[in-house]
């Protein structure tokens, strides 16, 4: 018996080839079997499979892999960012498919923090956070789940930008702000009740790398009474759960794109 779900021998292979236009000449068989969470030897075989239809190649040593000639018109659309949707995207679905609610990650960008992937069910709610737009942190969930564990200096300069209000239960004093993020550090998440748009609210959990750096956050927004009910504890669980899977998956990212970089540098 066949089971629907299961993404089937042509699904691997563009899990593995999106992850090959992802990280073009820096990606070992080790990353691809420990990205997937696959046997080496199933890794191997999925990648050998590609070389052979000529939609990768090996590398020097054939050590790492690079998207083959009948796929260059890939690597030239990417964007710089593209690595990030491939690699937190599958994770983003399942939430939002559990959910049933518009789920994102945010990141950090110098002071600001911006949308970096969002998906959504319902294509009302997806013009709230497409990717891209900025997070206030006075306002928030995911600009305050990422703000409260940065250093001093840094949170200062956030704090010295205008700070918009929005709606009639948005604050922007200082202290108001700083009382704000303490109190995301206390109970592990941050919120937005109506602070952006009276009627939405969002939660959002910080995703820890291994190093204890907190360079994005994962969260989830939809109707004000739909996100701030009884539920409530069970969407922060589903949302820590899928920002311990990301802390691991965006370790990775980060090393094989400096590896990437550090390769087209020599």
């Amino acid at each position: 018996m066949t089971d629907d779900a299961s993404p089937g021998p042509l699904g691997r292979y563009m899990d593995v080839l999106e992850l090959v236009a992802a990280f073009p000449g820096a990606l070992t068989l080790a990353d691809v079997a420990s990205i997937l969470d696959l046997p080496k030897t199933t890794a191997h075989r999925l990648l050998k499979g590609l070389v052979k239809a000529g939609l990768a190649r090996e590398g020097a040593g054939g050590r790492s892999y690079d998207l083959g000639d009948r796929l260059t018109r890939l690597v030239h659309a990417t964007v710089e960012d593209d690595w990030l949707t491939t690699l937190t995207s599958p994770h983003l679905q399942r939430l939002t498919d559990a959910s049933d609610e518009t789920c994102y990650l945010s990141r950090l960008v110098g002071a600001r923090v911006v949308v970096a992937v969002s998906l959504s069910p319902d294509v009302r709610w997806r013009g709230y956070v497409q990717p891209g737009v900025d997070m206030p942190i006075n306002a928030a969930a995911s600009a305050k789940a990422i703000m409260a564990y940065q250093n001093a200096a840094l949170l200062a300069q956030a704090l010295a930008q205008p700070l918009p209000l929005l709606t009639v239960n948005t604050r922007n004093d200082q202290a108001w702000v700083e009382a704000e993020l303490e109190a995301v550090r206390t109970r592990g998440y941050g919120t937005c009740i109506g602070e952006i748009d009276e009627g939405l609210a969002a939660i959002a959990v910080p995703v820890r790398l291994p190093d204890g750096m907190v360079l994005h956050a994962v969260a989830m927004t939809g109707p004000l009474q739909r996100i701030m009910n009884e539920r409530l504890p069970e969407r922060i669980a589903a949302l820590n759960d899928t920002a311990r899977v990301l802390s691991k998956t965006l370790a990775l990212g980060k090393r094989i794109r400096e590896r990437a970089a550090a390769q087209d540098g020599g």
